[in-house]
């Protein structure tokens, strides 16, 4: 329709096979905002969801002048439903004093027609035995405005839901006054009505919102709406579900949305709005979703629609992640040089037993043109990325996250976006995120990176809580923008970020300080338009991410319902510190019971390494990598792909479970060398023990319950953790 603006799409599958959109039109000689005083409902045909749609007829016209038809000047914003062998299409219409504008007689915001029409609108339905017509409608709007409410301005944009027995739950948008949404609720008997509402309030979730759709799936509601008044996004779409379509619930990002369409050759294409959502349903499953749009300029509008996946044909990017089990972590960075020590004195820290000497810039408030100068020394000749792969692989570690940028600000890596890196200046010049991320593809590891985000003390910008931002060298707030700070350097590095090292496995965002929930929001589909597969964490602030991360050293007392990870220090400081003497290390025997404690839950364990100033791993945590590798080589089977086992439970081990297979990890020896466990001897195949010269085999007998008594050696394989495996018939419900 070249010579109209086509907005608001409602799609219905008819009994002649073919599908039916009902949509708003008005003429393109006179403004986009025209569609509140101009529109009318037209009727469109396909053979197929995605179109295209023939013209087939003007299903609503506006009913013309005089007083008696409340939708005399404009019908719009249609949703069409079918109940029995009757089609019921509901619709927004309004009314005004006046001719229809036209090309020469327009409208603006402030017009007195527009303010009336507005204030006129009201939803009303009409009826038909056909898609095609003819329509019939009331003579009265089906639900109108209530004076002295919070709806009192005007009612709009309908959204039945018809019930197998006839009965209606109709969700619609009401307003207090101009630029004030809100959704709420009435019901009815049946379609012809009466609809009375059930509140004198909107539904939390519906407060800012307009443009709701709703279906439901899988015994439960679900419904698309507009974020109008931005909470979540720039206006872009959220997702809710509900199990009795009252008490409505979404996920801590909940966009669905966004103006950034993927299209179907793998370009993404920026919209300039997307709204008025529909879901077509078939067959009691969700299939397409249909919206309105426009194009840069806002010069065409017209309506797209999107084929959804079944849940099932969705990829689970977190996978790897739940079976990796344990990680690497490197902390690295100016910081490494002073290494807790600055100007002959050890740093202090009160909230720890021994300093994070990656903190020491702001634990001395070293200025930052002093601190800046320790890059014309940092010259790290014996990193070795192969290595530190091989480390990490023989200690079985699956993935590796390097510090891109601590909160001192500084990048390492070559970033365009700040010469404050490692690359421009340092004597050292060379990129070592290049060629970790190198070795890591070489060896097929995976290479994940960390990144501060609420605080950074070489960016003025990044205002964070007083007593964790730059407060020496920027002490005025004033005139500080942190979204400038998101925007001129957090973004572009992530972009550099995920578009120069290969595949990202997770971006690990640290301290989100003061970012907003409507920020988290954005970083995560920022990151997620960059590279789909790459996983976030929680620390991207505001419970939004794909997996949990726990406080720095903390294992949950249970198992969580959301993915999660431990991340965790050898010694006690994270960057590498002189004042971690052998004292402060955990021994490589509690490392490993640490990694079980936390498969156990279901967790994994992410363990830090502290490169020096020269980039040398230090070699206490060489001996205990080297020691996990040792253990790792015997047991590996009880950690990968595990999940926990909440029915099993023992005071003196943990338990992990893979398959049909049940281990036993003991951190010391049963009494009398016999094992007890609660467990079905009938279910029972097999019982093994874990050790450096292979599976040996254990003997058992049935108690005289439930369980099974089993006999152990003298000495178990070693002094940590042993494994032992229970070969079952059937997998042990977790």
């Amino acid at each position: 329709m070249d010579d109209y603006w086509v907005w608001g799409s409602s799609v219905i599958k008819g009994d002649d096979g073919k599908y039916h959109m009902f949509a708003s039109r008005w003429p393109k000689s006179i403004g986009f905002n025209h569609w509140l005083t101009n529109s009318e409902i037209v009727h469109a045909v396909s053979d197929t969801p995605e179109g295209p749609y023939t013209f087939s007829d003007v299903a609503l016209k506006p009913r013309g002048e005089g007083d008696e038809f409340w939708d005399g000047k404009m019908t719009h914003n249609p949703a069409i439903r079918k109940y029995g062998d009757t089609w019921l299409l509901y619709y927004t219409g309004t009314t005004y004093k006046g001719d229809l504008p036209d090309k020469d007689h327009q409208i603006t915001d402030e017009s007195p027609k527009k303010i009336e029409a507005h204030h006129n609108e009201r939803i009303g339905l009409a009826t038909s035995k056909s898609p095609y017509g003819p329509w019939i409608r009331s003579d009265k709007p089906i639900l109108d405005v209530v004076p002295d409410s919070w709806e009192q301005y005007l009612v709009s944009n309908a959204a039945p839901f018809i019930f197998d027995d006839g009965h209606v739950m109709l969700y619609y948008k009401g307003v207090e006054k101009l630029g004030t949404h809100a959704i709420s609720i009435a019901f009815a008997g049946q379609w012809s009505g009466p609809y009375k509402r059930i509140s004198d309030k909107p539904f939390d979730m519906g407060v800012g919102a307009e443009d709701p759709t709703m279906w439901f799936e899988d015994e439960k509601f679900h419904a698309l709406m507009l974020d109008h008044g931005r909470k979540f996004s720039n206006k872009e779409m959220y997702y809710a579900t509900s199990r009795d379509g009252l008490d409505w619930n979404v996920e801590p990002n909940p966009v669905a949305l966004t103006k950034n369409i993927l299209m179907e050759n793998g370009e993404i294409v920026k919209r300039y709005a997307t709204e008025r959502p529909w879901v077509l349903v078939e067959n009691g499953s969700a299939t397409h979703v249909f919206f309105a749009t426009k194009n840069k300029g806002g010069k065409h509008s017209w309506n797209m629609a999107i084929p959804l996946k079944n849940t099932d044909d969705c990829v689970d990017n977190t996978k790897w992640f739940r079976e990796a089990g344990i990680g690497m972590f490197i902390h690295w960075g100016l910081y490494s040089i002073p290494a807790g020590m600055w100007d002959g004195e050890p740093v202090n820290d009160e909230r720890y037993i021994n300093p994070y000497a990656e903190h020491i810039m702001l634990l001395k408030q070293i200025p930052l043109a002093e601190y800046s100068r320790l890059a014309d020394g940092f010259n790290p000749t014996d990193f070795d990325a192969e290595y530190i792969v091989d480390l990490a692989i023989k200690a079985g570690m699956k993935y590796i996250v390097f510090t891109t940028k601590h909160h001192e600000g500084f990048a390492m890596f070559d970033s365009k976006v700040s010469d404050y890196n490692i690359v421009k200046a340092t004597p050292y010049k060379k990129d070592p995120l290049k060629s970790l991320s190198e070795a890591c593809k070489k060896e097929g590891i995976k290479l994940c990176l960390y990144y501060s985000l609420g605080r950074d003390w070489e960016n003025p910008d990044a205002v964070a809580r007083e007593q964790r931002r730059n407060i020496w060298d920027f002490p005025d707030t004033s005139g500080l923008s942190y979204q400038k700070y998101l925007d001129d350097k957090v973004k572009p590095q992530i972009r550099e970020l995920l578009s120069n090292y290969g595949d990202i496995g997770i971006f690990w965002f640290d301290t989100p300080e003061m970012t907003s929930l409507k920020q988290s929001i954005d970083l995560e589909l920022f990151i997620k338009r960059l590279q789909p597969n790459c996983i976030i964490n929680t620390r991207i602030g505001n419970k939004i991410g794909d997996f949990s991360e726990m406080s720095d050293n903390y294992i949950p007392e249970t198992t969580q319902t959301k993915p999660w990870e431990c991340p965790a220090t050898m010694a006690e400081s994270w960057g590498y510190s002189v004042l971690d003497t052998k004292e402060y290390w955990k021994s490589s025997d509690e490392l490993i019971e640490k990694l079980v404690d936390i498969r156990a839950k279901g967790g994994n364990y992410l363990l830090n390494i502290g490169p020096d100033a020269k980039g040398a791993i230090p070699k206490l945590a060489v001996e205990r990598l080297n020691d996990i590798a040792e253990w790792m080589a015997v047991n590996s089977q009880a950690i990968y792909n595990t999940s926990p086992v909440k029915k099993m439970k023992m005071h003196n081990g943990y338990f992990t479970q893979s398959g049909n297979n049940i281990y036993v990890h003991l951190h010391e020896q049963p009494d009398s060398e016999t094992l007890l466990l609660f467990i079905n001897p009938d279910n029972v195949n097999n019982v093994l023990l874990l050790t450096e010269k292979g599976e040996i085999q254990l003997s058992y007998k049935p108690t005289l319950g439930n369980g099974i008594m089993i006999s152990m050696p003298k000495t178990l394989p070693f002094n940590s953790i042993s494994v032992v495996k229970i070969e079952t018939g059937n997998k042990i419900n977790p």
